[in-house]
């Protein structure tokens, strides 16, 4: 983690500095405000980074004094989805409830505001990476004994080199294509979640090749 941290920091760090180097050798007020936006741009990024590893830090640290209480999975996940449609009218996102038993209530055993931190990141990786105005899938399925939460959306397929790694901190599908740090902790948090709860993630792509799901499993109360 430490040689993946600092490769990451390093381009924010490099912008900062030669920004700042440069400012000291301007001429003019429009080489100096060129030169002071780049070195904010820099330090955002910096900001950035930091603030996704203070939450992954954070997280780590509050699950191992976190108590667990039985809630209805479909409660929390219906109101998350209601609260993505509100935020993000233009994306259309579907939700699918499929109970192992007509009327079942989907009981879990854990912590409602850490399941919908999982979410939330399940769905902000599918707009990530969704193809513009596709319809974004969340669906619970049930069996006798455990329940699958799943996100899915249309868009370029997982690299099958990366399928296993995913859900490792500081791995990212986006460092391929874009020249923005990321230091890949969303997927991360949801395996941290998802293990809480005695569930396991998985990702993989759609049958028809067409997409990516991401699901977490989880065993009902």
């Amino acid at each position: 983690m430490a040689g993946k941290l600092s490769h990451e920091l390093r381009t924010p760090i490099t912008v900062v500095r030669s920004s700042l180097e440069n400012l000291a050798a301007a001429t003019s007020d429009d080489e100096r405000h060129v030169f002071t936006q780049r070195a904010r741009a820099g330090i955002e990024r910096l900001s950035g980074l930091l603030a996704r590893m203070s939450e992954a830090t954070r997280l780590e640290q509050t699950l191992q004094a976190e108590t667990r209480t039985p809630f209805d999975l479909t409660q929390v996940v219906a109101g998350c989805v209601e609260g993505y449609r509100c935020a993000h009218p233009a994306q259309p996102i579907e939700l699918i409830v499929q109970p192992y038993v007509s009327g079942q209530a989907l009981i879990i055993s854990g912590a409602p505001d850490l399941i919908a931190q999982l979410l939330d990141k399940l769905v902000a990786n599918a707009r990530d990476f969704s193809v513009p105005s596709s319809c974004i899938q969340v669906r619970l399925a049930s069996g006798s004994t455990q329940v699958t939460l799943s996100v899915a959306n249309a868009g370029p397929p997982l690299p099958e080199a990366m399928a296993g790694q995913l859900f490792d901190s500081m791995v990212s599908v986006r460092a391929a294509h874009s020249e923005e740090p990321h230091l890949g902790l969303g997927l991360y948090i949801v395996r941290l979640i998802a293990e809480f709860h005695g569930g396991r993630a998985q990702a993989a792509n759609r049958l028809d090749a067409a997409g990516v799901v991401v699901s977490v499993t989880f065993p009902l109360s």
